[in-house]
């Protein structure tokens, strides 16, 4: 299962990319990466960009993964995410944002990245 992260400090934000196969391992990898990475920066605001290939995880395991990592979510002041691949389920999505934001995540899902780095500049 392949995996890759990379990366991106923006004046007001951190911008992390994640690639490779779409699974539970690794969204969760991506998850803590991205914390690991912007507590070393020092940030308090995210962008995460998923670019996973496959099929769209259920309902079950995108929750599962939420509930694990959102103690770490809840301490940024704004986390931005889009899902790049266009055949994953946009209600899949949806799901994980709103679940997150459930827990006490200040996300939200944007469409492209125009959009969600828009979004995380006004918070800056």
């Amino acid at each position: 299962m392949d995996y890759e992260f990379k990366v991106l400090q923006e004046p007001t934000y951190l911008h992390v990319v994640g690639a490779g196969t779409y699974a539970h391992e690794n969204l969760r990898r991506f998850l803590v990466d991205a914390n690991k990475a912007a507590a070393a920066c020092g940030c308090d605001c995210l962008l995460l960009e998923l670019n996973f290939v496959g099929p769209s995880l259920s309902l079950a395991s995108i929750y599962s993964v939420i509930m694990e990592r959102s103690s770490d979510g809840a301490r940024f002041k704004r986390i931005a995410y889009v899902d790049a691949n266009a055949q994953h389920a946009p209600e899949q999505a949806e799901f994980a944002a709103m679940a997150a934001f459930g827990l006490g995540v200040n996300v939200r899902l944007f469409q492209n990245l125009v959009e969600a780095k828009r979004w995380l500049k006004v918070s800056a």
